[in-house]
């Protein structure tokens, strides 16, 4: 499975690796994750508008473990470091740390995204050499020692703040009821926020008031891939009632299928999107409120797919209990 969300990957890892507890239940919240918009129209993956008490709350409901946030920002970086090297020294087995770090500065580590800076979030351990430091990366499937200094130099980057810590000494077994209302909650049946911001932020800088930047429309949409890939999260929650309910091979690749031509379109739109602050030509501009379209249709598709696989789970589940 294709890993979406830095700070949700982080979380799950440790219910991946925990038999009888499903991890995949708690993508639902991916797909329409919160992302922000700049009062001047640049769409951002992070910014401080966003926080993951969302998360927090329904990671506690769905597993019992609550996410404990150690990083303060009313105090200064060096304070939160200082806090981050206290709680290493005395991590207990079962705790995994979290802290917000802008990736481009670590070259070693692949970057797919090229941006700059990449504020991303990796879970910590001190190693047995003082000036090392072990870092799993769980949403870039990635793992292994890196110099201490050079994640404290990446921490200390003024873009990123953030950091968690959540003890799993015991799991809960996540039960129907609190997966179907988790469900309910995350799944918008009737807008697509990230089409639907795409779609202002072209109109703003087309014919709206921001068009003197028109030229600048390809920067205001940069992250359009940061974003994309949450849709896979889709995924994740297809191969979830795929094994519950049942289904075939054959019907899972297809929504997989559904899934990528989705992912790609935004690719498309970011393209066009290019091309229109290039060349100002209006029969690019009309290609990209078709694609937008597109996309939109698309998505209410594979919402309206996945909300029958739950419906058919539910009913599943509430025979269960009636046999």
């Amino acid at each position: 499975m294709i890993k979406v969300h830095c700070f949700v990957s982080c979380v799950c890892e440790v219910i991946k690796k925990t038999d009888g507890v499903d991890h995949r239940p708690f993508y639902f919240g991916v797909w329409d994750a919160d992302f922000d918009v700049s009062p001047d129209g640049i769409l951002s993956y992070h910014s401080e508008n966003i926080n993951h008490d969302f998360f927090k709350t329904w990671y506690e409901m769905l597993y019992g473990i609550k996410i404990h946030r150690w990083y303060d920002e009313k105090k200064s970086k060096l304070t939160n470091v200082m806090t981050l090297l206290e709680l290493m020294k005395n991590k207990p087995s079962y705790r995994s740390i979290m802290v917000m770090l802008d990736l481009s500065m670590l070259p070693e580590r692949e970057n797919k995204f090229h941006q700059s800076p990449f504020p991303h979030y990796v879970m910590l351990e001190e190693t047995d050499d003082p000036k090392e430091w072990f870092m799993f990366d769980p949403d870039f499937r990635w793992e292994g020692r890196l110099p201490k200094q050079k994640i404290l130099d990446a921490i200390m980057v003024p873009d990123v703040r953030g950091g968690y810590y959540f003890d799993a000494k015991q799991i809960n077994p996540t039960n129907a009821e609190t997966i179907e209302a988790y469900f309910q909650t995350c799944m918008k049946h009737d807008e697509n926020p990230m089409s639907e911001a795409i779609r202002k932020i072209v109109e703003l800088f087309s014919r709206g008031t921001e068009k003197h930047r028109r030229s600048e429309l390809s920067d205001a949409l940069k992250q359009i891939p940061v974003l994309a890939i949450r849709k896979y999260a889709y995924e994740h929650a297809f191969a979830f009632f795929w094994e519950a309910d049942g289904y075939s091979e054959e019907w899972f690749e297809a929504w997989c299928d559904e899934i990528e031509k989705l992912v790609k379109g935004f690719t498309a739109i970011q393209y066009r999107a290019m091309k229109y602050a290039m060349t100002a030509d209006d029969t690019v501009l009309k290609e990209i409120h078709e694609k937008i379209n597109e996309q939109e249709k698309l998505e209410y598709f594979i919402k309206k797919g996945l909300n029958e696989c739950f419906e058919a789970w539910v009913s599943n589940k509430h025979t269960e209990v009636l046999a």
